[in-house]
């Protein structure tokens, strides 16, 4: 499936774009040559005739009336106004709310859980809009990641590597990133990067509409800041500065298709030397995504020099008490977060040029 949906979409593709459609696909018997082989030749092939291709029948569905569907003691909702989903939510404030169903779907299937009440976002018309002003890019709640990625690494090139590494083509077609801020997950990949940004969130409600920063939004584990019978509505990102420098790293033990052990994310501005701005978030370290305070404190106003670096590598200790798991101890966490910390500054001076395509894969 992954390579049929490369060849409708893609004429004769690079290597790179056959390992991207493939990243989600884990092959445990040949390898991947024969696989990447069957992908460049696939192409000197004809069309199948007997493809049978049903867009137009979906075109035609009518998706501009909300749709409503009981049986028993569940329901399904799919409203298809900003509006009209915060009704719902009012009505039913105990309502799951589901967007790509990355989650919620394994909710059911692995912990087989019983919804009696679904509101489904991805027909709010509103929550499927990406906007941009002079200053933001305001992307709706249910907007797949994809078109989300897309959108903001024409403004932020330097997340692409990030995003090339978030999930895999079919989770992030189905996906949204509203779905992956508002589940609050500590090990989520777009909330760092989001955090240092500077990103808004819009959140709306039969009462009206209030705005959050990012990092207000996160109050413990799996505990965000959404009253009864309010939804994420928008994700406001500010549009970058010419003066600072952004960069984004993910640590996992697999390359593609795995959760992070630690992600981070930095954001920098210098002026004569000295830091003017810095911010530090990272996931994987603390029950939420959160900044790293006292190591943004150690470094502003301070020489941009190795020697600050490592008075903030330091001070991380001091913001971040990880734990151990599966994925990583809570010794290796903060090691590594030191040292990505160390990586930054080598970025920054130029000292270290890497891409996904000279280490990883």
């Amino acid at each position: 499936m992954s390579l049929f949906a490369l060849y409708r979409t893609r004429d004769k593709p690079s290597r790179i774009e056959i390992d991207d459609a493939l990243a989600g696909n884990l092959c445990r018997c040949t390898g991947y040559r024969p696989i990447v082989e069957a992908a460049r030749t696939m192409y000197e092939l004809p069309s199948p005739a007997a493809e049978i291709v049903h867009a137009d029948l979906l075109d035609a569905l009518d998706a501009e009336e909300a749709l409503e569907i009981e049986g028993g003691d569940r329901r399904f909702f799919a409203p298809v106004s900003n509006d009209g989903l915060a009704q719902l939510l009012a009505d039913y404030p105990n309502a799951t709310i589901l967007a790509g169903g990355t989650d919620v779907g394994l909710w059911v299937t692995k912990q087989h859980r019983e919804l009696e009440t679904v509101i489904y976002t991805g027909r709010v018309a509103e929550l499927c809009d990406i906007a941009e002003t002079d200053t933001h890019i305001e992307i709706g709640a249910a907007v797949t990641l994809s078109d989300a990625m897309q959108v903001i690494t024409r403004h932020y090139p330097e997340l692409e590597e990030l995003f090339r590494r978030f999930a895999s083509p079919p989770i992030r077609n189905a996906g949204t990133l509203g779905g992956n801020i508002a589940n609050g997950s500590p090990i989520g990949d777009s909330m760092p990067a989001l955090m240092v940004m500077g990103s808004t969130l819009l959140i709306h409600s039969v009462l009206g509409e209030r705005e959050t920063t990012l990092e207000d939004f996160y109050i413990d584990y799996q505990v965000q800041d959404l009253r009864s019978s309010e939804f994420l509505a928008t994700v406001r990102i500010p549009k970058p500065s010419r003066d600072a420098f952004l960069r984004s790293y993910k640590i996992s033990k697999r390359f593609d298709q795995d959760i992070s052990a630690v992600c981070t994310a930095f954001r920098l501005e210098l002026r004569e030397g000295k830091v003017a701005g810095f911010a530090m978030a990272c996931g994987g370290l603390a029950a939420t995504i959160k900044r790293a305070s006292n190591c943004e404190a150690a470094l502003l106003g301070a020489d941009w020099s190795e020697a600050a670096i490592e008075r903030a590598a330091e001070a991380l200790a001091e913001d971040f008490t990880p734990i151990s798991d599966m994925r990583a101890s809570a010794e290796y966490r903060l090691l590594v977060t030191q040292n990505l910390l160390r990586r930054f500054y080598l970025d920054s001076i130029g000292e270290f040029e890497q891409t996904v395509y000279n280490y990883g894969r």
